[in-house]
């Protein structure tokens, strides 16, 4: 069987009636895109009918200001309000850990604007997976699964749900450290609550998200202007004066990451302290992953996406000024998670409102951000159970009984809550160096954060390369695929070597009373393109030598775009004829 080329431009009619492939007398697939022969003996080990792609109507479709705010809130979670504290920890100094905040969103615009090329010249949900099958045709199937186990298994909502229960329990019980199976069960209700509204009620959910997308500016522009109060002198404690030099204070303070002052050391501390900065950003792809599901995508994804970084970028940089204004260093590095708490109490005092309300507000952002998480990854998931590339496709696929991805966000569910039942959650540990009475995250929140980025940036270094090899490479027609928008080949260059220093950096050692060492995180990260292969050995060669074969077939997609579905088929042990059968016995 010749297989035809999967990524060709599509030529058949993009009526919104275009439906995916049938099958017309067993032996030929017809598709939106053509047709192709089968072998004539196969046997499919599933009905053709197993996946049905739902046409989304337009009323259930996002605009620009609900792609935007599906961006805002699925980038602005815990982090603003988390990863401070662990970053000036890690660069002991201000002037470092502000440079690192504009750096992280110089390095997002760079990335935004490579994904912006991919996006519109591939309008169809599945972002990253969409994008590594058009440039990686070679092994073939190999790219995707390497994506498909980095993302089943990274691309969670464990951290932003540990975070809300934190902060919740913070509100309940700001004076005691909570207990951890009690934090455990908050952080799985509200990603089962979640998950529950995304699959049975999808139009609340989708309100639910844009509104706490606003609430979630209000409390970063309460921040910014909490920060000018403290600028003014407004505080309840002693100035800290951290803008008077570069590191803002005794280079010798508490908290650094090297104390001997080892460069190897502080290369590794700023790695790590740009993949902090990094998870704060993270979720800017957001949108790609539901393009689908976007009005008039390539138009309103060039607008939205933009909008929605430049407003985030400047609200953190911004907020982490806020920060400075009001707290030293010292303070900064021994508040872990709640050094959004911490901030308000220096400026405003121990009333009700930071005791009570505050963490309150700030749990609601990361619960929007679980919101957000919970309604992108699921679609992407769904994507690649419907081209059977997971176990149990059949399953995850469903989008039974609303119309929405079920299956792919139970296993969306099923995941986060495996990591949340795993973690320790209770007091910091002995690498988060805090002092803070308060309830705390332990150091899983800042682990899992560095690994959901570390094992994504492997993805991303993979596609910016790629876009590299599509612009100067004719023989790919790329020119003629891209719309009119074009990243710039020295932007993506520039995000090319930042991800490699991001990628390499932290197996330089650092310091050696971390609570986890140092070549975890990286080897972890690193460790998901051999599983990845190994997977993919499984699916596409061992399984071929059990009496399996793989075929694709290419599917017009009602808005015009393709997709492939890989199916495993088993050939039919082809019977003889009665007159060549043994003559019986008897």
């Amino acid at each position: 069987m010749q297989e035809p080329e999967i990524f060709e431009q599509p030529v058949a009619n993009k009526d919104a009636e275009a439906t995916a492939g049938t099958v017309d007398d067993g032996n030929t697939y017809h598709t939106g895109y053509g047709s192709y022969q089968t072998n004539g003996t196969a046997e499919e080990s599933s009905s053709l009918d197993d996946y049905h792609d739902f046409v989304y109507p337009e009323d259930r479709k996002l605009g620009t200001w609900s792609t935007a705010f599906l961006i805002i809130n699925r980038v602005v979670g815990a982090g603003i309000f988390s990863t401070p504290a662990e970053i000036i920890r890690l660069t002991n100094s201000v002037g470092a850990t502000l440079l690192f905040w504009v750096l992280g969103g110089i390095m997002t615009f760079c990335g935004l604007f490579v994904y912006l090329e991919y996006g519109t010249a591939l309008p169809r949900s599945g972002g990253e997976k969409v994008y590594l099958e058009r440039v990686y045709q070679r092994p073939r199937y190999l790219a995707t699964c390497i994506f498909a186990v980095q993302f089943i298994l990274f691309a969670i909502s464990t951290a932003g749900s540990i975070s809300f229960s934190s902060y919740m329990m913070l509100a309940s019980h700001p004076d005691s450290t909570p207990d951890a199976w009690t934090t455990r069960g908050v952080a799985i209700c509200a990603i089962s609550a979640v998950c529950l509204i995304h699959s049975f009620t999808p139009r609340l959910g989708i309100w639910l998200s844009n509104g706490l997308g606003a609430f979630k500016l209000i409390l970063l522009s309460l921040v910014v202007c909490t920060g000018f109060a403290a600028l003014a002198g407004r505080l309840t404690v002693e100035p800290p004066r951290n803008f008077s030099s570069f590191s803002g204070g005794d280079p010798n303070a508490k908290g650094h990451i090297n104390d001997a002052g080892d460069g190897a050391g502080a290369a590794a501390g700023y790695a790590l302290a740009l993949l902090q900065v990094l998870y704060a950003y993270s979720g800017w792809e957001n949108a790609n992953y539901v393009l689908t599901e976007v009005r008039d995508a390539p138009r309103t994804l060039k607008r939205a996406a933009p909008i929605a970084i430049a407003v985030v970028t400047v609200l953190y940089v911004l907020a982490n000024i806020a920060y400075f204004a009001a707290m030293s260093k010292e303070d900064m590095a021994s508040s872990g998670v709640v050094v959004a708490a911490r901030f308000f109490e220096h400026v405003m005092g121990q009333g009700p409102f930071v005791k009570r309300a505050l963490p309150v507000f700030i749990g609601m952002s990361a619960l929007g951000n679980v919101f957000a998480q919970s309604f992108a990854m699921p679609r992407v998931k769904q994507e690649l159970a419907k081209e059977g590339i997971l176990p149990f496709s059949r399953f995850w696929a469903s989008d039974w009984p609303f119309n929405a991805p079920t299956g792919a966000i139970f296993l969306h569910w099923l995941v986060t809550t495996a990591l949340i039942l795993g973690s320790q959650v209770g007091p910091a540990g002995p690498g988060a160096r805090s002092a803070s009475p308060v309830a705390q995250i332990s150091t899983v929140y800042t682990f899992v954060t560095n690994v959901f980025i570390y094992t994504g940036n492997w993805i991303k270094l993979f596609l910016a390369c790629g876009l590299i090899y599509l612009n100067f490479a004719p023989s790919e027609r790329w020119a003629e695929q891209r719309t009119t928008f074009r990243s710039s080949p020295l932007l993506t260059i520039f995000w090319i070597m930042s991800l490699l220093f991001v990628l390499g950096a932290p197996f330089i050692p650092n310091s050696p009373d971390a609570a986890i060492p140092h070549y975890v995180v990286p080897a972890l990260g690193t460790s998901m393109l051999g599983i990845g292969t190994i997977y993919w050995v499984i699916w596409a060669k061992l399984l071929p030598l059990m009496g399996f074969h793989i075929q694709h077939e290419i599917v017009q997609m009602p808005d015009g775009s393709e997709r492939v579905k890989y199916k495993r088929v088993k050939p039919k042990r082809k019977r003889r004829p009665k007159s060549a059968r043994r003559p019986s016995r008897w």
